[in-house]
C-alpha cells in the first residue's frame, strides 16, 4: 500500500493541507493530516492502509486504525470523504 504515499501527498499538497509524513525503519508509513480542528492519521504496513481521526480520548491510548484497508480504491473512497471539498 505505500505505493499510495503520492497518491495522498499529492491530494494533500492540491488543497493545501498541513500534514507531516513519518518513515519507520520497519518500512511502516505514518502520515499525520491536519484538516481545521481534526487530526487524521493514515498507517501503512505492508499490504495494509489504515485511517483514523484521532480525538482528545485516542490520542494517546489507540495505535489501531479506526478503519483499515487491503484494497487501495476502497481506501481512495474514504480519504476523499475526510478532504474539505468532499464533505
Amino acid at each position: 500500500m505505500r505505493k499510495l504515499l503520492p497518491y495522498i501527498k499529492t491530494k494533500l499538497d492540491q488543497l493545501k493541507l498541513k500534514y507531516e509524513v513519518h518513515d519507520f525503519d520497519s518500512g511502516a508509513v505514518m502520515v499525520d493530516i491536519y484538516i481545521e480542528d481534526k487530526f487524521y492519521v493514515i498507517q501503512i504496513d505492508g499490504e495494509e492502509i489504515g485511517l483514523s481521526l484521532n480525538t482528545e480520548d485516542t490520542m494517546l491510548f489507540d495505535i489501531i486504525p479506526d478503519k483499515t484497508f487491503k484494497d487501495a480504491d476502497l481506501f481512495k473512497t474514504e480519504f476523499e470523504k475526510i478532504l474539505p471539498l468532499n464533505k
